[in-house]
């Protein structure tokens, strides 16, 4: 009697087993996570950049006059589109590590003439101490704005593989960057006051520029559609040490030459963000392969500048972003190493 109870509740126990076993879901199987085979290469490459800056620091503002003949004209050195280049190599070695030093460039200059006459009313020369009549005529007028960047970087990095048509690249390095906004403004006008008529010729420049360097980490993302597209978006972001240097020089001619300058330093702790969505088709060549990509590149500088007072001589203490992002093309060529 008791090796029969022995015997069914072996015979329950199994059949429950087998119960719960038919139940089951679909088993889960876990992308392997790998880093490639050891390998050495090299590559090189080189993009054009098509882009456009932005900044708060009072060095990027314009004006639209309108002469006694109707015509008008937009003085001032706004933000304008302008070209520029990256250039990088980088040198592949174990398994998926890498060293990658690349450089970042943009500088463009922007000037307006306007000819009047125009007669402008309420005007505060740069000269705080040398305010013109309320009402004078302003016979020309010329504007110059220049606008400068540049980015070195270097990185080393790991690739992973995550699965088939999945991988990134961790990074980190170093960060060096200049940022720089110029502007010239000058100008001749004429005035009568008590029935005598003076002339005045101004001539007035302000700058801001910040250097720094300090370390920076970042993660590329790349998916991998086949048939050589794929597409990806890198970020990075870096904290940078450094100065920024401010200064101002006003010039006004009347019956006497007045002349002046002003000009600050500063150390600042710059935080920078940059990052790239972007394209690429790569064609497998005898010798190593061949990539052409496309995309959209932004960089930010928190804080980097310092505004200018538009009507004296002072430089103010306010803190300006200096921000860039615009369009990207280019090819680059990565070869093994025998």
């Amino acid at each position: 009697m008791l090796n029969l109870k022995k015997t069914a509740l072996a015979v329950i126990a199994l059949g429950s087993t087998a119960a719960f076993a038919g139940t089951m879901g679909p088993v889960c199987s876990a992308v392997n996570v790998t880093v490639p085979c050891e390998n050495t290469a090299w590559d090189f490459g080189g993009r054009a950049l098509y882009l456009q800056p932005s900044s708060n620091a009072g060095l990027l503002g314009q004006t639209t006059l309108t002469a006694q003949n109707g015509s008008a004209a937009t003085i001032g050195s706004n933000p304008q589109w302008g070209w520029g280049f990256q250039l990088e190599g980088s040198y592949h070695y174990s398994t998926g590590n890498d060293f990658n030093l690349n450089w970042y460039h943009y500088r463009k200059s922007n000037s307006k003439a306007f000819v009047g006459p125009y007669t402008a009313t309420n005007v505060v020369s740069p000269l705080a101490s040398n305010t013109l009549p309320s009402s004078f005529t302003l016979n020309s007028l010329d504007a110059t704005g220049n606008t400068s960047w540049d980015q070195v970087n270097m990185e080393f990095g790991q690739h992973v593989d995550f699965g088939e048509n999945k991988f990134a690249r961790f990074h980190g390095g170093m960060n060096f960057s200049r940022v720089g906004l110029n502007s010239t403004l000058g100008y001749s006008a004429s005035s009568t006051l008590s029935a005598v008529t003076s002339s005045s010729v101004v001539a007035d420049t302000s700058s801001s520029v910040y250097n720094g360097f300090g370390p920076r980490a970042g993660m590329d993302l790349t998916y991998d559609w086949g048939n050589g597209l794929s597409v990806y978006a890198d970020g990075a972001l870096s904290v940078l040490a450094g100065t920024t240097k401010n200064s101002r020089t006003s010039t006004q001619t009347t019956t006497a030459v007045f002349t002046g300058i002003s000009s600050s330093s500063a150390a600042n702790v710059v935080g920078e963000l940059d990052a790239k969505l972007g394209v690429m088709y790569t064609y497998a060549m005898a010798q190593g392969d061949l990539s052409l990509d496309l995309g959209w590149v932004f960089a930010d500088y928190l804080n980097a500048l310092k505004s200018t007072d538009t009507n004296t001589l002072a430089v103010a203490n306010t803190d300006s972003s200096f921000g860039i992002q615009g369009l990207y093309f280019g090819l680059k060529w990565v070869g093994n190493v025998a």
